[in-house]
């Protein structure tokens, strides 16, 4: 690293949270410490309220500017700040100097709460503040842990979880949001939305193998993944041309291809539509099973459908025929087409506005190039895959 690199390192990189968000942070703050300041005079003289509430105000920070952090929440903020009380407490009255008390109750708060997996940073301050406050604090003994402690983590607790799940886009705890996805949609808890083959058991791998504790939630970083595909594969989708998608190796007919022949076409390769090309592949038709249903759909009602379509198949013998015999005759025409250098984001008006459900793809002088179906672009909106075939 050179010295170039030194405001890049200590300047932090910006976020991405709103103004609104920020604001609303802030507000959260105001009426907690408002709250417990309250709260707290009742049981403290004014001289130990800072020490006490100092602790709050740190929590006050993680309730409410990052709700969703490992740090922040419930069991996090109540075994933080009680379990740090006890050791605090203890720690005072079995060690009688005060540096060493102070030392040794932060020390073990951090390694307990580690153990007890509800690791909050403000619980270091509330250990720390029962050594080194006041006579009247240390005469609380263990009722420091009911009042103020408790009393100050019900009442923090109680304002979080109204004001984070009252206001829109929050919700606290973080679990909330994907217990609720989980009863509504049926997903396991090992799903992950993404075109990664990533799982939650690769999370925790991941983590496992980092070694260190990371303020980001299994939940969180799921959530992440899955915007960040969706976002990679909206990008992606904007770039794809129908050229990327089409089916290349297209089934085609000419003008005089007769109809039964067309008909077995699509049952051979299992497709609906079949573009009609001149003798220079160009395309001048199209025809699906619409065309063919539009032939017998009318006539005498009483013959089941299956006769009256192997009637319409069946080639007339002699010169002279009273219906539609080749695939001119029976083509939709002029027929939409689309070019290869377009977009896919081209087909969606065409798809799902005109109801169109084969496109054939040409060149600028309409040559046949390959055919795009609703299959194709349904493919590609759930993959990167450039070419379906």
């Amino acid at each position: 690293m050179n010295w170039r690199q030194l405001p890049e390192l200590l300047y932090p990189s910006p976020d991405n949270t709103s103004v609104t968000e920020k604001l609303i942070s802030g507000l959260g703050g105001l009426v907690a410490i408002g709250l417990i300041m309250l709260a707290s005079s009742h049981y403290l003289a004014p001289r130990d309220l800072p020490w006490v509430v100092a602790s709050m105000g740190a929590s006050a920070v993680l309730l409410f500017a990052v709700p969703l952090g490992p740090l922040s929440q419930p069991w996090s903020l109540v075994g933080g700040h009680l379990i740090s009380g006890v050791i605090g407490v203890t720690v005072m009255k079995l060690v009688p100097d005060i540096t060493i008390a102070a030392a040794l109750a932060v020390s073990l708060a951090i390694f307990v709460m580690y153990l007890t997996r509800c690791l909050h940073p403000p619980g270091g301050a509330t250990a720390l503040t029962v050594v080194v406050g006041s006579e009247s604090i240390h005469q609380l003994g263990y009722q420091y842990l009911l009042t103020p402690v408790l009393m100050n983590v019900i009442i923090m607790l109680a304002w979080a979880l109204l004001i984070n799940n009252l206001l829109p886009n929050r919700y606290y705890p973080n679990t909330l949001k994907s217990i609720l996805e989980k009863n509504k949609t049926k997903i396991g808890e090992d799903t992950i939305q993404t075109s990664l083959s990533i799982t939650r058991d690769d999370l925790r791998f991941a983590l496992k193998e980092m070694n260190e504790f990371i303020d980001v939630s299994e939940d969180d970083l799921s959530r992440l993944f899955n915007l960040s595909a969706t976002h990679s594969r909206r990008k992606r989708i904007g770039e794809l041309l129908c050229s990327e998608i089409m089916t290349k190796e297209t089934i085609s007919a000419e003008y005089d291809t007769e109809v039964e022949t067309l008909w077995k076409l699509m049952g051979k390769h299992q497709i609906r539509g079949i573009p009609i090309i001149d003798r220079n592949k160009k395309v001048i038709g199209i025809v699906t099973i619409a065309d063919f249903l539009n032939q017998v759909k009318l006539g005498d009602e009483k013959v089941p459908l299956k006769q009256r379509l192997e009637k319409f198949l069946k080639r007339t013998d002699g010169n002279y025929a009273d219906k539609p015999e080749y695939a001119g005759h029976v083509m939709t025409t002029p027929v939409t087409t689309i070019k290869e250098e377009q977009h896919i984001l081209d087909l969606f008006p065409l798809f799902y506005q005109k109801g169109i459900h084969h496109l054939p793809v040409v060149d600028d002088e309409n040559h046949l190039r390959g055919m795009i179906t609703s299959k194709n672009l349904l493919a590609a909106l759930h993959s990167d895959v450039t070419n379906t075939r």
